[in-house]
Formats: structure tokens, C-alpha cells, sequence
């Protein structure tokens, strides 16, 4: 693999017939790593330090010394979160780095990180490299005693990988030479195999292979079902998908929280909103609550309310009564407003994502997507609009954008003080925390008194010339005033 090293790190000087191209690469590295590092926890600072100095980078020979200085000198989950995020974002250095993992004193084979390498090797033009290190960890794996069960896997993996980046003849390619090893035997492996049939789209094969995993003796999950329920659903064959999620009840799998919730995921990967709005009633009546992940299926399905939440236009609903509303106007799908207000009326979700103690009311909204953090903000000021007491501080907890799609970019962050500016709220960025809206309780109960809502659209307003029309203009110009003057007047307040 040291070629491929060397041409990862090949980096010549940019000329002016050029354009900077040389530099132009790497920054496309710096940036990627960057985005990742935000994931990055307590590594966060060493991470950055570690970009700046790559920036500085002119030779090949520079920037290999700074990625095994930086292996060298942190754990091994520092480096291998680093590494790991660079293979997800085809990053140049990521083969390099990884050259300098396997070269650490703790490091360990991981056929995860084996075929992520191998695949990335192979899509940037290496594929002797790639073969010859698919042959030298299948060696290491025989050599070192190994099970069949770990070779399976790395077969898998190896599917996964080659699959998700386009190459899919390569990945039917591990697929038969799965198949040619020892027969499988383990439940893990399966499970494996079945994932990355699914991601392959080969929903036939994974069945089948549900259906082996059966008779060898190993008891599917409801996990299993799902993932063979949601292909068939993603291809369009909807009657094999209801097929398969009826065949959950006849292998023994009991109709729980998890199970519930993995059928209505599969309902959301074909956007059907009838069966989508039958199964939660169902789970109603059950008395079973919809996760946080189903929360998020669910409000990604709709295209209206992500419509709204990705444009926040003028007439954005503030309400959930509104919403609801609005989607009855306006939705082309018959059974969006209804299956919002469906999920509405079970309150699981916000319970869970809601933090009471004496001193301060949290709605932490890690783990939501944008589409679902805009509706789950108009539940929570329901919410909080009825309860009669509140502690002493309020806050709402949207990140800075470290789980973004761009890593980085707080998406989350960016809609909720939209939204709640549009209410008239008072909560304000955290000077401690920049992932952190908070206000005081007196500020907060003086703001929840008050009355607000959506602009109402042109077509529908009147324009007659009288005082009345503008009262609602005159109470947001103050209400905008008092946003941009709040910082200060609270600063001066500190000083004083």
C-alpha cells in the first residue's frame, strides 16, 4: 500500500499555469477532517490544531510526519475517530492515515476499517493496492486462527463498502465468495449479510437468507424483518413489504416498543401516509409510544412540513393548531395533517427530549432532524404555555452542529432561533455555550402570556387604510428592537 500512500500525499506545488491546484487539494482535506473533528468530543481542540498544522503542509514528506505525530501522540479512539471520519468523506489523507494506525503500538485489525480502505483504495484508481490488502487481511485472519465467522464478516463489510461507493460487480463479486466459504454459522454474520443485501437493493436474496438464518437455528428479530421489510419498501413492492412484516407475527416476535416502531419505519421508506397514520393509531391503542427515531421517520416522510421547516417562509405556522391547519389547505397528500396530528397527540417524544429540575427547564434537541426539531419546538411551547410553574432558567439545547449532514453547519440551531424569534421569544444564545438557547423564568412567563402567529398570507389580508392594520406591524418592529437590544441591556446589567 505504499504507493497509494504516496500518491495520497503527493501534493505539488500549485504554479500559476495551475490555478493552485495544489493547495486547492489540500483544503478539500482540511475541510472534510475539520467537519468530522466536530464529532470529535474532548478531541475536539487537538483535532483543529491538527488542521491548521496540515495547512501549513507544502511536501508529501510534511504532511506524512504531522499524521504520525498525531497517531502517535493520541488514544487510540481519538485516532480511530479521526480515521473513520476520513473514510466516510473520501478524504485524500485517509489512506495515509491509516498507514500510520496500523503502525501504532495498540492497533488492531478492524474489518470495518480493512474494507472502508480497500474500497476507497479501489474508487481512487489503486486496485492492485486494494486486492493486495484484501489478500493480506484475509491471510491474517487464517493465520492467526481465526473463525470462519470473522472471514464472513469481512466478506460482508467488504459488500458494504464496494456497494455504497458504486461498485457493485465488486461487491456481487465478495458476495459469491461468501457463499463459496465454509456454510455460515453464526447469528451475527447473518445479521450482516442481510444488511448488506439491503443496501445492495438484493431484497429477494435477503429474505432467503432470513429464511436460512431460520433454519439454522438462529431466531430472527424484529432488526432482521425490518431491514428486509424497508428494502422491499424502497423498491416499490409494497405487498412483499406487508408480506414480510406479517411474517413477524408468525416467527414468535411480540409486538413491542422496538418492533412497533421498526414496522412504522418501514411504512416512512415509501411515504405511504394511509398506512403510516393506521399503524400509530393502532400503537395507540396498544399504548405504544413512538420513539425518537420514529419521530423523525415520520416528520421526514412529510413533504409539506419539511417544505416549511427547510424554507421558513412569511406564513410559517408558530402553532401546532396551526400547522395542522395549514396542512389541511394546503397539502396535496390527504393524510399528512392527519398523521401530524397523530403523532401529535401522544407526548412520549417531548417527555423524553424535556429536562425538569428545580433550577432550569431543558428541551435538548440532539438527535431530531431539522423537520422534526421545527414541530417538536411548536409542541414544547404548547407544553410549557400549560404548565403553571416554571424553574429558574429555560432553556433549549440545539448543538452546533457536530451530527449535521455538513458537519459543522448547525442547521438545528439555525431553525429553532428562527422559530422562536418569529414567536417573540426571549431565549437568546448562551455567551458559556454557543450550542445553548436560554432566558429566566420571569422573561419566559411574561412571553408565554402574550398572543402571536403566522403572518397572514397577502390574498387573505385586508388592505383597507386603517390604524388597525398596522398595530401588528408596529408590535413586531418592537419585538424586533427588543431581540437586537436584549445582549446589550443584559450586558450593562452584568458591568453594573
Amino acid at each position: 500500500m505504499a504507493v497509494a500512500v504516496a500518491a495520497s500525499l503527493s501534493t505539488p506545488a500549485p504554479s500559476p499555469a495551475a490555478g493552485g491546484r495544489g493547495r486547492r487539494r489540500v483544503n478539500v482535506a482540511v475541510a472534510s477532517l475539520r467537519r468530522a473533528a466536530a464529532g470529535g468530543g474532548s478531541s475536539w481542540r487537538s483535532e483543529r490544531r491538527l488542521m491548521s498544522e496540515l495547512e501549513r503542509t507544502v511536501t508529501p514528506g510534511a504532511a506524512e510526519r504531522v499524521i504520525r505525530s498525531y497517531v502517535a501522540s493520541k488514544s487510540e479512539r481519538a485516532a480511530l475517530a479521526a480515521l473513520s471520519r476520513l473514510l466516510m468523506d473520501s478524504d485524500p489523507f485517509a489512506i495515509p492515515f491509516y498507514e500510520a494506525v496500523t503502525q501504532a503500538r495498540w492497533f488492531k485489525w478492524s474489518s470495518i476499517h480493512a474494507a472502508a480502505v480497500a474500497a476507497l483504495l479501489e474508487s481512487n484508481g489503486s486496485a492492485e493496492e486494494s486486492r493486495s490488502l484484501i489478500s493480506d487481511s484475509i491471510s491474517r485472519l487464517h493465520s492467526t486462527s481465526s473463525s470462519s465467522e470473522e472471514v464472513s464478516l469481512f466478506y460482508c463489510d467488504l459488500m458494504a463498502a464496494f456497494s455504497s461507493r458504486g461498485m457493485r460487480d465488486r461487491a456481487m463479486d465478495f458476495y459469491s465468495q461468501l457463499r463459496a466459504s465454509p456454510p455460515l454459522s453464526g447469528k451475527k454474520t447473518y445479521t450482516a449479510m442481510i444488511k448488506s443485501l439491503c443496501l445492495m437493493g438484493l431484497a429477494g436474496e435477503a429474505e432467503a437468507a432470513l429464511r436460512e438464518m431460520a433454519s439454522r437455528g438462529h431466531q430472527p428479530e424484529a432488526f432482521q424483518f425490518g431491514l428486509v421489510a424497508k428494502c422491499y419498501g424502497k423498491a416499490g413492492s409494497m405487498a412483499e413489504m406487508e408480506r414480510v412484516i406479517s411474517s413477524m407475527s408468525d416467527a414468535g416476535i411480540r409486538l413491542g416498543t422496538g418492533a412497533a416502531n421498526i414496522v412504522l419505519s418501514c411504512y416512512t421508506s415509501c411515504r405511504d401516509h394511509s398506512r403510516m397514520l393506521a399503524w400509530l393509531r393502532r400503537m395507540r391503542k396498544l399504548r405504544i409510544a413512538p420513539t425518537t427515531k420514529a419521530f423523525n421517520f415520520v416528520l421526514n416522510s412529510c413533504p409539506t412540513v419539511a417544505s416549511m421547516a427547510q424554507e421558513l417562509g412569511e406564513s410559517l405556522p408558530l402553532s401546532t393548531a396551526e400547522l395542522v391547519k395549514k396542512l389541511r389547505s394546503a397539502s396535496p397528500w390527504p393524510a399528512e395533517a392527519e398523521l401530524v396530528q397523530e403523532l401529535l397527540t401522544s407526548s412520549s417524544v417531548l417527555d423524553k427530549a424535556m429536562d425538569w429540575s428545580e433550577s432550569e427547564v431543558k428541551l435538548n434537541l440532539h438527535g431530531f432532524s431539522t423537520i422534526a426539531a421545527y414541530v417538536l419546538i411548536l409542541q414544547w411551547v404548547d407544553a410549557m404555555k400549560a404548565r403553571r410553574a416554571l424553574p429558574l432558567e429555560v432553556s433549549v439545547v440545539c448543538g452546533i452542529g457536530k451530527h449535521s449532514d455538513v458537519r459543522g453547519e448547525p442547521k438545528v440551531r439555525e431553525l429553532a432561533q428562527e422559530v422562536l424569534s418569529r414567536m417573540g421569544s426571549p431565549l437568546r444564545l448562551s455567551m458559556r455555550n454557543k450550542g445553548q438557547l436560554v432566558a429566566k423564568r420571569d422573561r419566559v412567563k411574561q412571553w408565554l402570556a402574550t398572543d402571536w402567529s403566522s403572518p397572514v398570507d397577502e390574498e387573505s389580508t385586508d388592505q383597507s387604510p386603517n390604524g388597525d392594520n398596522q398595530q401588528p406591524f408596529l408590535l413586531t418592529l418592537m419585538r424586533k428592537l427588543g431581540q437586537v437590544l436584549s445582549p446589550f441591556l443584559q450586558f450593562s446589567k452584568g458591568k453594573a
